[in-house]
């Protein structure tokens, strides 16, 4: 599958959770959004605002413990495909950016299919980037910690998922109800700050993805799988580096030399359909 054919695949998979969400609001069924959901007697949250409302609260509210370690067990066997093919985020930067993810800068290269080195913008003689495996405890914590300071679920103020479908609820309410609100300003402004001006909020940022990232660790699926005898760097001897620079959360997949963990691996397929020789594969396990 061609770049731009996976890209339009999971900006669809995106597009339509979101309306179908967007449908449970405006006719009434009561799907709720991602940060908050489920359908009749069945209901789920978002696993890190129900970790956050339960260290607020002091609750460990056990009609939602079950739709959580369901949620759990979903991430260790698929990884971080929410981060992928679910969130909205992407969604919404492409529409106000025309990007989907902010590319890796640092380790830039354009290879022929051949092997020969067209561009090359490497900062270092081996791209070598220093992990930083510490940065998404950092940022969870404080998350956390926060909430149990503040006695509410902070983050969920800001949360971009959360203000994306509140946007769209206060929109529906201006529609159909006749209801201006302030959220149709201070939503879009948050979000504006977040997804545009914050360029690594994915990346470095977001206590979703690093609570996902970590649960990932024990992800044995769907984990992108380089194939030597075919890999230009095995085969050729050419430093290539494509994947790892099409990977926006710098997961050097064939080294082990990237700044992103295996685990923050969001399976959006960017690696396998820029690498030239298709040497990149996603196998069940």
């Amino acid at each position: 599958m061609s770049k731009n054919k996976t890209r339009s695949l999971r900006m669809i998979t995106m597009a339509i959770v979101a309306i179908v969400i967007i449908l449970g609001s405006a006719w009434n069924i009561g799907t709720g959004s991602l940060s908050a959901f489920g359908l009749g007697n069945i209901d789920a949250i978002c696993p890190l605002g129900y970790l956050e409302t339960m260290v607020a609260g002091r609750d460990i509210m056990g009609h939602l413990l079950i739709p959580f370690f369901v949620i759990i067990g979903l991430t260790v066997l698929l990884g971080r495909v929410f981060c992928g093919w679910i969130c909205p985020v992407p969604l919404v930067r492409k529409v106000l950016t025309n990007k989907v993810d902010e590319p890796n800068e640092g380790s830039l290269q354009q290879v022929s299919r051949d092997g020969e080195i067209v561009m090359e913008s490497c900062a270092k003689e081996h791209c070598h980037t220093e992990k930083n495996l510490s940065s998404g405890l950092i940022i969870l914590g404080i998350t956390i910690g926060s909430s149990a300071i503040f006695g509410f679920p902070v983050f969920c103020l800001i949360c971009p998922i959360g203000l994306i479908f509140a946007t769209v609820f206060a929109l529906i309410r201006l529609i159909g109800f006749n209801e201006p609100t302030l959220d149709l300003i201070i939503f879009p402004i948050v979000i504006i700050v977040e997804l545009v001006l914050l360029k690594k909020w994915c990346t470095k940022l977001c206590p979703v993805g690093a609570l996902l990232s970590i649960l990932s660790r024990f992800n044995r699926n769907l984990v992108p799988t380089v194939d030597r005898s075919r890999c230009l760097e095995e085969s050729k001897g050419v430093k290539c580096q494509q994947c790892r620079s099409a990977c926006s959360l710098d997961v050097d997949i064939k080294n082990g030399n990237g700044a992103g963990d295996i685990s923050d691996c969001t399976k959006c397929k960017e690696c396998a359909d820029n690498c030239p020789v298709h040497a990149i594969r996603f196998p069940w396990r």
